[in-house]
């Protein structure tokens, strides 16, 4: 075992283990956001977010940390796709001396997918500011196989590296678990936490507890090494245990420690444990050791002294980030590139007059703005010749940025009820009701208490995500009526029926007015 190895990068180090030897890495933390690793196809990835961003707007406002979204948005990051997403908003406060402090915290989850993995970092406990951080963490990310030593440095996790420059390299965790065919009682373990020199060394813990231990106790323990052992530059402490068990069997329990500096993540916390003797059945008595003890130390003596920092080479230029997306009502001109994917509307057309393609349209970044062809009314000449005049405007065509979404929207070929008259006691120009936060719901029939974007509950419903004005009277919900026997329904085709609503985004203006971006 101890002859045919390979090296193991975990972190921000490197160890040697046996080639045979089967082991997973856990407990992976960068910038202080959890990383889960999944292998999927990037359909898969995008019906599970899917699911999980439907599965949050579904919550109900709350400040108890249940609540709903705050935020979703396509992930900035390029080469990746993904989602940010924002919710579960969580107030609470303390007190100092007669002095009350708010707190004010969110939960983060940013999704990307790429090369057939995805990469979700998440904090429970959060500022809105730090979804753009878990994005900037991501930017970082370079795939690598699963034998691959990464040549760059920087954080290294199951399936990928954190290259440096890391925009926070604190706080992060991994534990390597290790096992050995045919020996189904050993374990080992490697893992790297944030350092803390202050804690009390292994050494003196070992000696505190055989303070307080019986002599019993004491008789069925030898140690076999206790002392201080630096390893390639890294200084710890070891203790080598045999333990003799109350049902006559043995087993053995090897452990090495480097307190490591705080905030240091090249001196980090370092545990390396190796146990033998455990029964590999939950609950089972002690069983012997399978594998002798000088053996058992030369395989301890040949990983422990291979853990060393990983070298690397210097980190290269930070890639420049991408700049935020433009604000609703962001114009550009016919000929120039498309700041960004959405739904743009242009500043022609009117009575008479249409839009080829619509005056409303979806243009994807980095395409040319078109020139606007319009279409003047037929005569009744004109159209039983099946002839379509057209004329282009002499200025070029401006067009507004409407709708930020990245996706296009699925046309929906039935009229929907439309809202209500908005109330005459509502001035749609007075300041927007500011205790009318993103997540809160309303149902038909109630006046909309904020403009903005609502969505439907429902999930059949054909309505989707639609524009409300503060005041107005929200509509029933759209359905389409299954087809009959012969492909027709009996009745008519689509049917309404109350639903709830939930915000999705208030109007740019009433969230300027509430300090809100």
């Amino acid at each position: 075992m101890t002859e045919n190895i390979k090296t193991v990068c975990v972190g921000r180090f490197l160890v040697d283990v046996p080639a045979t030897a089967e082991f997973s890495v856990s407990r992976e933390t960068v910038g202080g956001f959890e990383l889960e690793t999944v292998q999927e196809s990037e359909e898969a990835f995008r019906k599970r977010v899917g699911v999980r961003e439907t599965d949050i707007a579904s919550r109900g406002p709350s400040t108890d940390g249940k609540g709903g979204l705050v935020e979703a948005r396509d992930l900035r990051v390029a080469g990746m796709i993904g989602r940010t997403l924002v919710y579960g908003r969580k107030r609470t406060h303390y007190m100092e001396g007669d002095r009350r402090v708010d707190l004010d915290f969110v939960s983060v989850e940013a999704h990307g997918h790429i090369g057939g993995y995805t990469f979700s970092l998440s904090a429970e406990y959060a500022d809105e500011a730090e979804a753009a951080l878990a994005e900037a963490v991501l930017a970082r990310l370079r795939l690598r196989a699963h034998d691959e030593i990464p040549a760059v440095a920087g954080f290294c996790t199951e399936a990928a590296v954190f290259a440096e420059p890391l925009p926070v390299r604190k706080a992060e965790h991994a534990a390597m678990h290790l096992g050995l065919p045919g020996h189904p009682d050993l374990a080992l373990a490697f893992s790297i936490m944030p350092g803390n020199s202050e804690e009390t060394g292994l050494l003196a813990r070992v000696a505190e507890v055989d303070a307080e231990s019986r002599p019993e106790e004491l008789l069925r323990v030898s140690k076999l090494r206790a002392s201080h052992r630096s390893i390639n530059g890294l200084p710890g402490e070891e203790v080598l245990e045999r333990v003799r068990e109350l049902n006559f069997t043995t087993g053995y329990n090897f452990m090495w420690e480097m307190s490591g500096v705080k905030d240091d993540p090249l001196r980090p916390y370092l545990l390396l444990q190796m146990e033998t003797g455990t029964n590999p059945r939950a609950g089972g008595k002690p069983v012997d050791s399978t594998l002798h003890e000088d053996a058992l130390v030369a395989l301890w003596d040949r990983i422990s002294s291979s853990i060393r920092l990983r070298p690397s080479s210097p980190p290269g230029p930070v890639a420049a980030p991408e700049p935020p997306a433009p604000l609703l009502g962001t114009t550009a001109r016919a000929g120039e590139p498309c700041p960004y994917s959405g739904w743009w509307r242009c500043n022609e057309g009117g009575p008479g007059l249409d839009v080829h393609g619509g005056a409303v349209q979806y243009l994807r970044k980095g395409e040319r703005m078109p020139q606007a062809l319009l279409l003047p009314r037929q005569t009744v000449w004109q159209k039983m010749r099946g002839i379509q005049p057209s004329t282009e405007p002499a200025q070029p065509t401006v067009w507004k940025l409407v709708d930020r979404r990245q996706r296009p929207r699925t046309p929906v070929l039935v009229t929907l009820v439309p809202a209500g008259v908005p109330s005459a006691a509502c001035d749609a120009s007075a300041t927007a009701d500011s205790g009318t936060a993103t997540g809160s719901c309303a149902r038909t029939g109630e006046v909309c208490p904020a403009s903005g974007w609502w969505r439907c509950d429902e999930t059949h419903a054909l309505d989707g995500t639609r524009w409300f004005a503060r005041g107005a009277v929200l509509p029933a919900a759209t359905f389409q009526v299954p087809s009959g026997l012969f492909g027709r329904s009996p009745g008519p085709d689509v049917i309404q029926r109350r639903s709830t609503w939930q915000l999705v985004r208030r109007a740019e203006a009433e969230a300027n007015v509430d300090g809100k971006s």
